[in-house]
């Protein structure tokens, strides 16, 4: 997929893993626990403030922006502002912390955004997309995983591996476009995304490493200005804090041009986080990359096992591709 022309409205081999660590789910947490919920009259659903167990955030690898004792105050503001549907929605507990940091504490602005990116996954209804590309029981569901796996098929986008540190990586290809189609290339998108999350976040960490190589891009693979707006949005508004690093390989000169046109829709701590990588860094690389174990367009030095959609597909979300593992997959209920 070629995420800067697509239409959106608006991502280290293991010996062994836990097996209780090991999903094959939706995402690898429940809602909070509902205590009783009022169906009023009609049979219209209540939710109110008593009905539910407010979530408190998990402990991460990722270091604190702020004192503990700021970011837990800043974390009960957040969490006290929304909704009681609005808590169910939300895609995992630290979401409010990440906002929080993102921020640098602005109460106000980061309820906006957690507001935001709960009513936009809501809406894309990524949930009902995870379950149905790993565990499908309608027909609708084997739907979308039959246009996801044609989507992932040629190995465009994929999530193989971890950094030095444990944070998975997700690969994006720009010359193995497949589909060219908008709709669908942004619920794949959205589905690699969510599984680079998942694969990090079973390493204890938040954030995951993005290496997109531009080898063969030429400025007819570019899209309007209006449309890589959207594409950077999506990253930067509806994943808050989930990229650690950004490496942009093989990127011929008009790309560059490019980036400089786009690139003021950036903010400045994302800009931060993208490197341009050339034949001068494989050094510096390696700080952060077994060359062993990753692509040759980061210096990976091996020959890694060929991508393969099937084998891909069939492992739980939290477990990168030709990730070295013995699981059972768990199941949970929706």
């Amino acid at each position: 997929m070629t995420i800067i022309r697509s239409q959106s409205i608006l991502s280290a081999h293991m010996d062994y893993i836990n097996e209780a660590t090991v999903i094959n789910t939706p995402y690898p947490y429940p809602p909070p626990s509902v205590t009783k919920i009022d169906h009023g009259t009609a049979g219209s659903v209540i939710i109110s403030p008593d009905t539910i167990k407010l979530p408190t955030p998990r402990e991460t690898k990722e270091p604190c922006l702020f004192e503990k004792s700021v970011e837990e105050d800043g974390y009960k503001q957040i969490i006290s502002s929304l909704s009681p549907q609005e808590i169910i929605d939300m895609s995992d507990p630290n979401l409010p912390l990440r906002h929080f940091r993102a921020d640098k504490g602005d109460i106000e602005k980061a309820i906006k955004r957690t507001k935001y990116a709960i009513k936009w996954r809501k809406d894309l209804r990524v949930k009902e997309m995870l379950k149905a590309a790993h565990n499908p029981t309608t027909p609708q569901d084997e739907k979308i995983r039959r246009i996801l796996m044609k989507e992932a098929e040629t190995g465009k986008l994929f999530v193989r591996n971890y950094d030095k540190e444990g944070r998975a990586i997700l690969w994006i290809y720009q010359n193995r476009e497949n589909t060219n189609n908008p709709e669908n290339n942004i619920m794949h998108l959205v589905y690699q995304i969510e599984r680079m999350i998942a694969c990090t976040e079973r390493q204890g960490y938040e954030k995951s490493v993005i290496v997109f190589d531009f080898l063969g891009w030429k400025m007819k693979h570019a899209s309007s200005l209006d449309v890589a707006k959207k594409t950077i949005h999506i990253l930067q508004d509806c994943y808050v804090e989930r990229i650690a690093r950004i490496y942009i390989t093989n990127s011929p000169a008009v790309f560059r041009r490019f980036f400089n046109m786009v690139k003021v829709f950036l903010d400045a701590n994302t800009r931060k986080k993208i490197m341009f990588v050339t034949e001068k860094d494989r050094a510096e690389m390696e700080k952060y990359f077994d060359p062993n174990k990753v692509e040759s367009c980061i210096f990976g030095t091996s020959k890694v096992k060929e991508y393969n959609v099937e084998e891909y597909f069939s492992t739980p979300l939290n477990v990168s591709f030709d990730e070295k593992c013995c699981f059972c997959a768990l199941q949970v209920n929706l």
